[in-house]
């Protein structure tokens, strides 16, 4: 008795593993044999009707989503464009035979076209109003002799993507796919993840964004992925940032040019020009709208109006210069020499020369020194100084400002 029990468990565990190893098994048989099985499961099979016998429960899909390469973020039109594989398991009740009547075959392949499928769509398409389903023509579904079903289906998803430039360069996006099943509600289909949504082994990142999956949301007939895109910025800092620091850094030298060579006006107009053009081709590289306006954006906005000043007191320095008219002494004069191109060694001559006077005549002194001329000359020099000092620090602090900003806030 007791061995006949003991034999009964063994061949009950023994039953139990083929049954769960079976489902993993995958055997074809013979041709004659698939024909004969594909004529058994598609005769009478109704397409158009969920394959559950009890209608008013929902049909359980398992479904599993897989990244496969990174094509292009249009930052300026928001559309986000991938390769991405998608698997759905479900049981036909339809599909069951006995493997032993066909050749201990338990594996067959069967039509996407000539099987019921669940509609699987993406929810924000770029190219469409309506929801955009994926295409299952030409593809096949692999079926067991159980009834389990298997679709795997790859294409190419164009969807719609809000792009958030506020840190270009170094802009970081969240963007989100929705996968629903259209044309069926949650009392009819039961969407269950199966896996979560990872990168396949043949991934690729785009050259230009690394794109990660941040999280995963299941409601009802609808799965949202949720994506961060990340710009690698490496290209856009070496040819367009700093081109950009170093035309508006020569701007500012424009007043350590002699005023006798007469190329100011020139050097100032070019600088000018150049870095207008930088702008217009960082305009069409970011997103048309105000909210949000990326930081750069202000900058360089910034930057060339800064140039226009650079421009005017350059114009200004020279109208300076080239006057011939007497200058009247006045108490501007006095701080205008702290910059001129005396040498300090004249000006503490002058003190010396000037320290026996008495307090009473010490009062009724200018403010100017008699004995040293001030010319226009030495007025458009001191200029020259006093704006070559404001003007490198209107420049370069604003920038050392947006890069620390935008890197703390990024890590």
């Amino acid at each position: 008795m007791k061995r006949t029990l003991l034999l009964v468990f063994y061949m009950g565990t023994m039953a139990g593993c083929l049954v769960i190893g079976g489902e993993n098994t995958t055997r074809f048989s013979t041709l004659t044999n698939q024909a004969a099985i594909r004529k058994q499961v598609l005769k009478d099979y109704t397409k158009s009707l969920r394959p559950i016998f009890d209608q008013d429960v929902p049909l359980e899909v398992g479904i599993s989503f897989a990244f496969n390469r990174i094509h292009d973020f249009d930052v300026v039109n928001g559309i986000f464009v991938f390769t991405g594989g998608i698997r759905l398991t479900w049981t036909d009740y339809s599909f069951q035979w006995n493997p032993e009547d066909f050749g201990n075959a338990t594996t067959t392949r069967l039509l996407a076209s000539d099987v019921w499928i669940p509609n699987i769509g993406v929810k924000n398409p770029a190219e469409s109003e309506e929801f955009m389903e994926i295409d299952i023509l030409g593809f096949s579904v692999l079926v067991t002799y159980n009834g389990g079903v298997k679709l795997e289906n790859t294409g190419l998803i164009k969807i719609v993507c809000e792009p958030d430039v506020t840190y270009y360069p170094f802009d970081v996006h969240q963007c989100s796919l929705f996968l629903t099943v259209l044309n069926y509600n949650s009392g009819e289909i039961s969407l269950r993840l199966k896996t979560l949504p990872t990168t396949s082994s043949a991934f690729e990142n785009n050259g230009q964004w690394n794109v990660s999956i941040l999280r995963t949301y299941m409601e009802d007939t609808t799965m949202q992925i949720r994506l961060q895109i990340e710009r690698r910025s490496s290209f856009l800092v070496v040819n367009i940032f700093l081109p950009v620091l170093f035309i508006i850094s020569l701007n500012v030298v424009v007043f350590l040019l002699p005023v006798e060579s007469g190329e100011r006006i020139s050097f100032s107009i070019t600088g000018f020009l150049s870095f207008a053009v930088f702008i217009t081709i960082l305009t069409d590289k970011v997103p048309h709208q105000s909210n949000p306006l990326s930081i750069l954006s202000s900058v360089l906005a910034y930057q060339l109006a800064n140039s226009t000043m650079i421009l005017i007191c350059n114009i200004l320095v020279i109208n300076l210069y080239h006057r011939s008219t007497e200058m009247r002494p006045t108490c501007l004069l006095a701080f205008v020499k702290l910059f001129s191109r005396k040498s300090k060694k004249t000006l503490s001559s002058t003190i010396t020369l000037n320290s026996k006077v008495s307090p009473e005549e010490e009062s009724r002194k200018p403010c100017y020194d008699e004995e040293d001329e001030v010319t226009w000359k030495d007025v458009a020099g001191a200029f020259d100084k006093v704006f070559l000092l404001t003007f490198l620090c209107s420049t370069l602090i604003p920038i050392f400002v947006f890069i620390v900003y935008v890197k703390y806030h990024i890590y």
